[in-house]
């Protein structure tokens, strides 16, 4: 609505009236200044765009005025104000507008009167930036008009004064629209309104129809748009009919889990545009400014990267004067390693202007130097050209250090972004309940295997492997080996406890043993790696026929590592090698011919270089003969010799030609020497600006080829690495590890893929680690415990909008109804405790005859205890938890974490040693406070998953002192970083204890799965039972638990406890003080 018309209530009120007026016929149209305004302004002040453009259309006068009052005042100020308003205001209703919208849209451009003078005073530069927005919504609206000729606005669009203007416009909304533009040029279809707001492309620079096009790193006007990303919701179902299923496929698995890295992103970047704004914001290095170009060292080539030199040394470095001192604190201290690690990412921004965002190669002795020197890699064209050319042109640029794990999602997306076909895509993607599953040929030998189990199900294992002791299999147990060893795909079930990695390792062994094939084996974390390469190595197994990629290993699997491999004598292709090196070299050569270029951009002869190729002209004005033409050296009017950059550099300080003003070519160059001293300054902006585009561009493909070629070159000598794997038969690793070894996996090939923790996988994880020549896929999960996790609350299955991304391969195929098996007979827990899971979530699971042997829990009153309380949680705002429905904080309960610690301390003084317990708790807050409580007697033992976690709320988490570690660390963990281990006791703060009931994440049946079936003997849980049966949202869920739990008289009001010497004296400790006063010791108050 024109601003003008908004104080004045009544006036607005006439002027709708005499709008409608209009429309009706009761009132003409005056063609004069007035009554044009009048229309117009009675148009912006309807309430209702749409009703407003459908009143147009189906008055037969509408149509008419609009066009005439839009043709009445062509001036600047016009199209600056009420002219650019109405179409504003017209153009807010685009999504609902439809045929209307474009009707009278077309009706205003045509004949093109009002859009021919609009269309040129944005060419002149006159129009505001509002205007601008306008201008640039309208053209994208006229370009994808249907049933119409759209050939005149495409010309016009495709000007590059017209596309180039939007696309370098200061105010992002404005560039945004130069992208939908572009977009829609590119595009060699029509588009309409409705494929450009839903379909893939133009919402920004780094937004492409094609996914292979996107750059993994986002770039600042990707972050900035506010336009939701194009994703498709869960589709898996609509594959089977689509017209290239695998594309579709390979594309929203790309763009999903690409979107799940830019969610940190986008938090992380939130304080650096809004003024700092988060209590705890990025680190920020001072000023950089680009001093070169980096390709690594001699005989120790890299990518190449850009070399920014800091204005101010680091803050920890700053006492640091001896060199040597500077890099053995950035190789060796702790501190110092922390400062711009390896790969992490970082951004470049100006004032609150982001420019771009990057990757450190951390090569310690550049920052050593004082100032220091950081070594910045780029991804992605786009975001190469934007760099470079701010970091010329742009003063006072910071560089930010953003804490977050790119590293993690890159391998996966390129291998992504390579993939051409989906190996066993009959059973991934197409297969539906009425398609039968294909049959499959396993090896002869496995077939024998198969045969014999299926013929005894009870069959001695040992007869058939040669193993050191019988193992006889269950009914549940028998089946999942048969269907392993037989199904292309073979999905089996493991509840906790029912020995999922056992099934996992008797698979292996009879692949092993029974056929030549390579298995690669995967896992979600290095301590199940570990752990299932043990059970390995304990079936004879020889450590010879397996290697383990990616580092943290446990001491006891550290033989395994590749890098721990015999290499032996490798021959490699020198000759090949060599020519890749001399190839690499010119292009290195050619980097840096253009860095130095780029670097002097300013030099007056570097400047007079690029005028003789490009502007002619100007060049001729400038020329400057050295000598006379009696060959006597030409001299300025101080006497001194002159050199050919007299002339250039007289023109650009606003002088005359100086001595040379009365030579020819000077005085038929009037022109040039006639701008004023504005015009000329805007003339050398225009040229360096043209030096910068051409050297960023020469950058940018010479860069290219060089990357390209150092990645030949490691690969060559990557062949090394390919050959130890083609010698061994197990080839293990974590998901990450999969993806970042990918071409060497796919190199080597292996024919099965067995995957453990499938339902704690990603499904893209999954994806890339199938070898093109995979036959046979094992699955091995339970889509019953905790999903996937993910960054973006908003892609979860929980969150309910359609995307679930946190939705894993197993969980999809089982719901999908694809045949999988289930393990039945659990191991673990006594049966007081699988009761409850038994109940709750598995009602075929039973219990093994040992698990009624356990022993009971030393000390307490029973094995199963739930400690009521009512006292209230707290909030802690410096963590959170983005599990918990996308929490920005976490929750923490200062009563449990005392009772915690003494009920602790009570087991130790009842002969528990710290590794017989584990600490658990929902939140990351109340796992903060417990591990700070726990530090007074033993440092706790994190996980690297939880310590990460920590890490990344800004919570330091050192390692455990040398003497503490020796007394022995108690175990403390979040429960969602514990499935798949367990322990004797487990002790749980549930932390939530509020009076609106409120549970979060716990009302997640999956997380209360974990909880129960972590124990083997005894199960603590601490925590308000009212919060949880009363919780509108998970409530029925704990309301069943509960009453099982009164069912048994599990629950009491404090924690009970009795004296192994007076076991009739049963003592209820409500405080954390009547452990000392009614049981101190351990003991009772009675004498012994």
């Amino acid at each position: 609505m024109n601003p003008a018309i908004l104080p004045n209530s009544s006036r607005v009120s006439k002027l709708r009236k005499r709008f409608l007026d209009v429309l009706s016929g009761s009132v003409n149209l005056k063609f004069d200044p007035r009554g044009a305004t009048l229309f117009l302004e009675g148009l912006c002040a309807q309430e209702d765009p749409a009703a407003c453009l459908d009143g147009i259309i189906a008055s037969t006068h509408g149509l008419p005025s609009v066009q005439s009052a839009m043709q009445f005042d062509l001036s600047v100020q016009f199209m600056n104000g009420l002219g650019s308003t109405v179409m504003d205001y017209l153009l807010t209703a685009s999504d609902l507008g439809g045929d209307a919208l474009d009707n009278v849209l077309f009706h205003v451009v045509e004949p093109p009167i009002f859009w021919g003078v609009f269309v040129r005073t944005f060419q002149q530069g006159a129009l505001s930036e509002d205007a601008q927005l306008v201008f640039a919504r309208m053209l994208s609206r006229l370009l994808t008009l249907q049933s119409r000729d759209t050939a005149p606005y495409r010309d016009i669009a495709a000007q590059p004064r017209i596309l180039d203007s939007l696309l370098a416009s200061s105010r992002h909304e404005i560039r945004e629209v130069g992208h939908l533009i572009k977009h829609i040029l590119s595009s060699t279809s029509s588009l309409t309104v409705y494929d450009i707001l839903d379909g893939p492309g133009g919402r920004h620079d780094n937004d492409f129809a094609d996914y292979h096009d996107i750059a993994i790193l986002p770039t600042a006007e990707e972050i900035l748009s506010r336009q939701p990303p194009f994703l498709h919701t869960a589709f898996h179902d609509e594959l089977s009919t689509s017209e290239s299923p695998i594309k579709d496929y390979l594309d929203n698995t790309f763009r999903i889990l690409r979107e799940d890295m830019l969610f940190d992103i986008r938090e992380q970047i939130q304080p650096v545009s809004q003024k700092m704004g988060k209590q705890r914001g990025p680190r920020v290095t001072g000023c950089v400014s680009m001093v070169g170009v980096y390709t690594g060292t001699v005989g120790r080539k890299t990518r190449w990267g850009v070399k920014l030199q800091c204005n101010t040394d680091f803050r920890e470095l700053r006492k640091k004067t001896d060199s040597g001192a500077r890099l053995n604190f950035l190789k060796l201290d702790p501190r110092g390693s922390k400062i711009l690690r390896h790969q992490s990412l970082v951004c470049l921004a100006s004032g609150q202007d982001i420019i771009s965002f990057g990757t450190v190669n951390r090569v310690e002795e550049l920052l050593a130097s004082n100032p220091p020197v950081i070594v910045l890699q780029l991804d992605g064209a786009v975001n190469i050209r934007k760099t470079l050319t701010s970091l010329r042109v742009t003063k006072n640029i910071r560089l930010i250090q953003l804490d977050v794990a790119t590293f993690s999602f890159e391998p996966v997306l390129i291998a992504l972004q390579k993939m051409v076909s989906v190996p066993l895509v009959k059973e991934i993607i197409l297969w539906n309940p009425e398609t039968p599953i294909a049959a499959f040929q396993s090896s002869v030998a496995l077939s024998h295997v198969a045969n014999a189990v299926t013929s005894s199900l009870s069959v001695d294992l040992r007869t058939l492997f040669g193993l050191p002791t019988s193992i006889r299999l269950d009914k549940s147990q028998a089946m999942s080996l048969i269907a392993g060893l037989t199904k292309r795909v073979s999905l089996i079930q493991g509840p906790p406890g029912t020995g999922k990695s056992f099934i996992g390792t008797i698979l292996a062994k009879a692949i092993h043993d029974k056929t030549s094939q390579t298995i690669l084996v995967v896992c979600y974390t290095n301590y199940a790696l570990d752990q299932f390469l043990g059970d390995l190595l304990k079936y004879n197994i020889p450590a010879e026929s397996m290697v383990r990629l990616g580092g943290r290993a446990n001491q006891s699997m550290e033989h395994l590592s590749l890098h721990k491999q015999p290499r032996g004598r490798f021959q490699y292709d020198w000759d090949g090698i060599d020519k890749l090196k001399s190839n690499a070299s010119h292009q290195e050569d050619e980097l840096e011919t253009h860095f130095d270029k780029l670097l002097a951009i300013n030099d007056d002869k570097n400047l007079m270089r690029h005028l003789e190729v490009q502007h002619r002209d100007f060049f001729q004005a400038f020329y400057v003969p050295l000598e006379t033409e009696d060959g006597m050296t030409r001299v300025g009017r101080n006497g001194k010799a002159i050199d050919d950059t007299y002339l250039f550099s007289r023109w650009t300080q606003g002088l005359d030609a100086g001595a040379l003003s009365d030579d020819p070519h000077v005085q038929a160059s009037a022109r040039v020497w006639g701008m004023d001293h504005s015009a000329r300054r805007q003339q050398l902006a225009e040229w360096r600006h043209e030096l910068v585009t051409k050297e960023t561009e020469s950058i940018c493909q010479a860069g290219f080829r060089y990357n390209e070629l150092q990645d030949a070159i490691k690969q060559e000598f990557g062949e090394s690495t390919v050959a130890i794997l083609r010698q061994k038969r197990i080839i293990a690793c974590t998901t990450t590890g999969a993806a970042i070894h990918a071409q060497a996996i796919q190199r080597v090939g292996p024919k099965f893929l067995l995957v453990e923790e499938a339902g704690e996988i990603l499904e893209s994880h999954v994806l890339t680690a199938l070898s093109r020549k995979v036959d046979q896929m094992i699955l091995i999960g339970d889509h019953k415990q905790l999903r996937p996790k993910v960054n973006n609350y908003r892609l979860t299955v929980e969150k309910g909008e359609g995307f679930e991304l946190n939705r894993s391969l197993f969980e999809r195929l089982v719901l999908k109804g694809y045949p999988h098996e289930m393990l039945s007979t659990q191991h673990r827990m006594r049966p007081e405790i699988s009761a409850f899971v038994r109940e709750l979530t598995y009602p075929e699971l039973v219990d093994a005859p040992s698990t009624s042997e356990r022993p009971d829990v030393r000390g307490v009153y029973s094995n199963v205890i739930f400690v009521n309380h009512d006292h209230p949680e707290d909030d802690n705002s410096l963590i959170s938890d983005r599990g918990d429905g996308g929490a920005k904080s976490s929750k923490q309960n200062t009563h449990e974490v005392q009772m915690v610690l003494k009920i602790v301390r009570y087991l130790a003084q009842q002969g528990y040693k710290s590794e017989n317990i584990v600490i658990l708790t929902p939140y990351l807050g109340q796992l903060h406070q417990l591990r700070d409580a726990l530090k007074r007697d033993n440092d706790p033992i994190l996980n690297d998953l939880d310590s990460s976690d920590l890490a990344l709320a800004g919570i330091s988490t050192s390692a455990p002192s040398e003497l503490k570690a020796k007394k022995g660390g108690i175990h403390l963990a979040t429960i969602d970083n514990y499935q798949g281990e367990e322990s004797e006791i487990v002790v749980a703060s549930l932390t939530r204890s509020n009076q609106s009931n409120a549970i979060g994440f716990m009302d997640s049946p999956e997380r209360l799965n974990v909880l129960l079936s972590r124990a083997r003997d005894g199960l603590i849980l601490i925590g308000n039972s009212q919060t949880f049966l009363n919780s509108k949202k998970g409530g029925a869920l704990w309301r069943q638990f509960f009453t099982l739990l009164d069912n048994a008289q599990y629950v009491y009001k404090g924690f009970p406890v009795k004296c192994e010497r007076h076991p009739e004296r049963v003592v209820l400790l409500k405080r954390a003080s009547d452990f000392d006063n009614l049981c101190p010791d351990g003991g009772c108050t009675e004498p012994w």
